[in-house]
């Protein structure tokens, strides 16, 4: 075989092409389906279906083929141009589902079909092309060695690309060059694999033409039998139980760091590391395994000990953070993130190309046993974006749900060294001594009252807090308590106190629009400002993502039942950035209150360019849009804030929260002027004084004090706007300027248009 390195290194390329479009897609798809978990796990599906159709496929082709080298250099090239193609097919899909919303609101299980079906339809061109990429080289790269060293090559190079994808991806480029630059990235590297290919393929020979008739099987050269479908058992139980880790360990290791994308990319790479080292080990010593059966046996006890290990030594154990300084918190989460990820996922990353050892190496079928390999491995991993979010971690928690992986990790061990022939009788006792020691322990563990801690509700008590409740549900870890005030943490992070400026919120508009009758609150939080609309007389519908966190109102407000069972208000659980674009409902108000910090992942898709002109088209004439901006991020990113909001609204007044909590965005289409009339008759509906002023930060509370307090808030408006903002970037889907700005912080990169 000419070339061999030369053909990993294009491999290399396709991975870390692979990666860039999996950042992208997940984020442009979210915009069209909404984040809630359901949405994501219908965008996972896609892509990993996707993926094992192309492998399962691929692999049958590939083995007809006289030159998969030149076939690989096809797909790739084919797969640019799909990938280009892809923002315009997803605008497209938008639109459908926009339809279909208006028809099926509230119908979960036909949305949720409709979702399915269109992630299909969006992800499938490319991801098949991406599964059969795989099968297809392990086929010319497999030559006369066994199949699982060329597996094992290709699987540890794709890795290695899925690393520098990861990285690039996340730290570099969608802060230079935002989304699509990022999307158009990555198609260069498939082009250029696809191109070096197809150039490889003159020179270099061609796989073997082998027919059934002519090519007798050969056997594996292991002293364990070819045994394809324990392979594919394996494949996918490694699917399953890798993607369940990945998703739990996010969940907990970003916890209290404010869930910077930093922090789920330094996780992600760290999982790759792990995964691309395991590899290339086994790749160097598989000559040397014997029994590969044994071997994986082992590696699962040393899975699940470790998994479980670090779990109550490392994760329940957290130390302090300070959410709003993401980048120190990114870094200090650095080392738990190692001692938990790196050593597990280098023993997963040896044990999933092993298991190719046990495929066989029948000439007549390299691509298609390497192609159902990885179909089996992807099938896992769906099942595991389903199983984790939607059964297991709202049954358990995401801490004891580690401890559930790790137990069926123990038991395949079990079932390994019960059904593994050739390995001695005294070997075999040992081993499952072994492991019935490690999974005792982890039992024992997890009905051990303490053992087993959320790193949320232990860095509270660490802190000398109290956890008055405390759930988890398919999208986030929620603890109601108290450290001072009373607080509100998701996934660990403390989004709000019983502040003024939060019960000002609804309060603000309806100062400026007296005859207001219909608000819309996005992101329910402790309720304040829900609450405070309906005290103020206002048919108000609030948006929550997180499902238990409307579930903790009555621990900050004693009459949350009397406010949640009021006829003129609704909770609706959804994205709000799905909703605020999708729904047919006009409102009077909108109030948006992100969750801080202001860097954390996702929350630029309710404060961009293309949030506000879908809340502008929900207003009614005169209606007005509230933005609350909390402190953080720089001046010129503030300065993008309030650039970005008065492009969509003419009128604009920024008002300083009167807590110093941040400041509030108020945009209309008409003019806007807080008058002493105005503001006496609004206060003087009732309960809406008592509410403001029941505040603990509250500054006053009588009217003539509000009057002037509210006057001494008012900052600039309109031209002023323009004049402090002057000309600059917008914040948009595409280019997601509070949440990528590691260069702007570390170097002083300016703001990228």
């Amino acid at each position: 075989m000419r070339h061999p390195r030369l053909i990993l290194a294009i491999f290399v390329l396709s991975g870390a092409a692979g990666l860039m479009y999996e950042v992208v897609w997940s984020r442009q798809l979210v915009l069209v389906f909404g984040n809630t978990t359901q949405a994501v796990s219908t965008i996972l599906t896609g892509f990993f279906g996707g993926m094992a159709i192309g492998s399962f496929v691929g692999g049958r082709i590939a083995d007809r083929v006289r030159s998969p080298l030149r076939l690989y250099g096809a797909i790739e090239l084919v797969l640019v141009a799909v990938v280009l193609a892809t923002p315009v097919t997803f605008r497209l899909l938008h639109e459908v589902y926009r339809g279909a919303y208006g028809s099926l609101e509230g119908q979960a299980e036909p949305l949720a079909l409709v979702r399915f079906g269109l992630a299909i339809l969006a992800l499938a061109p490319a991801t098949v092309l991406m599964g059969a990429t795989l099968p297809t080289l392990t086929r010319q790269l497999t030559g006369d060695a066994h199949l699982s060293s060329a597996f094992g090559r290709l699987y540890t190079a794709n890795t290695v690309g899925a690393i520098f994808g990861t990285l690039a991806a996340g730290l570099v480029l969608i802060e230079l060059l935002g989304l699509t630059g990022t999307l158009i990235v990555g198609a260069s590297c498939s082009a250029l694999a696809g191109l070096v290919a197809l150039w490889l393929s003159r020179d270099v020979t061609t796989a073997p033409d082998v027919h059934v008739h002519d090519a007798p099987a050969q056997s594996t050269s292991t002293a364990d039998a070819a045994r394809p479908s324990l392979a594919l058992i394996l494949a996918f139980v490694s699917g399953l139980t890798s993607l369940g880790y990945q998703v739990l360990w996010t969940r907990l290791l970003s916890s209290g760091t404010g869930n910077s994308t930093y922090v789920f990319t330094l996780i992600l790479a760290t999982f790759l590391i792990g995964i691309a080292l395991g590899a290339a080990v086994f790749t160097r010593i598989r000559h040397r395994i014997g029994r590969p059966v044994g071997a994986i046996a082992i590696g699962q006890v040393v899975v699940a000990a470790l998994a479980f290990a670090s779990l109550v030594l490392v994760i329940g154990h957290p130390g302090p953070l300070d959410p709003t300084r993401v980048l120190e918190s990114a870094g200090k989460a650095a080392g738990s993130v190692l001692l938990v990820v790196l050593p597990t996922t280098f023993v997963m990353g040896f044990m999933f190309p092993a298991s190719s050892a046990l495929l066989g190496d029948d000439p007549r079928r390299i691509a298609t046993s390497a192609g159902g390999l990885l179909a089996a491995n992807t099938l896992g991993a769906i099942v595991a974006t389903f199983a984790i979010p939607f059964v297991v971690i709202p049954l358990v928690g995401s801490p004891v749900a580690v401890g559930l992986i790790a137990v069926v990790n123990i038991l395949t061990a079990l079932a390994l060294l019960a059904a593994a022939p050739g390995l001695e009788r005294a070997r075999r006792i040992a081993g499952a001594a072994v492991a019935a020691i490690v999974g005792l322990a982890i039992v024992v563990g997890l009905v051990t009252p303490g053992t087993v801690v959320d790193p949320g509700v232990a860095r509270v008590r660490q802190a000398g807090g109290t956890i008055f409740a405390s759930a988890e549900d398919e999208i986030a870890a929620v603890q109601a308590g108290k450290r001072g005030q009373r607080e509100l943490w998701v996934t660990g992070t403390s989004m709000t106190l019983l502040t003024v400026d939060a019960k000002l919120m609804p309060v603000l508009p309806l100062i400026l629009r007296p005859q207001s009758t219909r608000a819309l609150t996005v992101a329910f939080g402790m309720g304040s400002a829900f609450r405070a609309a309906l005290i103020a007389g206002l048919r108000t519908d609030a948006v929550e993502l997180v499902p238990s966190v409307p579930k903790m109102f009555g621990y900050f407000y004693d009459d949350a039942a009397s406010v949640l069972a009021n006829p003129t208000g609704r909770v609706i659980l959804a994205d709000g950035r799905n909703h605020v674009e999708l729904t047919d409902q006009r409102y009077d108000i909108i109030v948006t209150d992100p969750p801080p910090p202001i860097e954390s992942s996702g929350a630029s898709v309710i404060s961009s360019l293309e949030y506000y002109q879908a809340g502008h088209r929900l207003l009614n004439p005169g209606g007005i849009m509230m933005q609350w901006t909390p402190h953080g991020g720089t001046a010129d990113e503030f300065k993008a804030h309030l650039r970005t909001f008065h492009s969509v609204f003419p009128h604009v007044t920024i008002a300083n929260g009167p807590g110093h909590w941040g400041y509030y965005l108020l945009g209309s289409d008409e003019p806007m002027v807080f008058s002493d009339g105005a503001i006496r008759e609004v206060l003087g509906r009732p309960g809406i004084l008592a509410e403001i002023s029941s505040a603990y930060d509250s500054p006053d509370n009588t009217v003539d004090g509000w009057v002037r307090r509210i006057a001494s808030l008012l900052w600039i408006s309109d031209d002023q706007v323009t004049a402090y903002t002057g000309d600059g970037p917008l914040i948009t889907d595409d280019r997601p300027v509070p949440e990528y700005f590691l260069l702007r912080r570390l170097f002083g990169t300016p703001l990228s248009r």
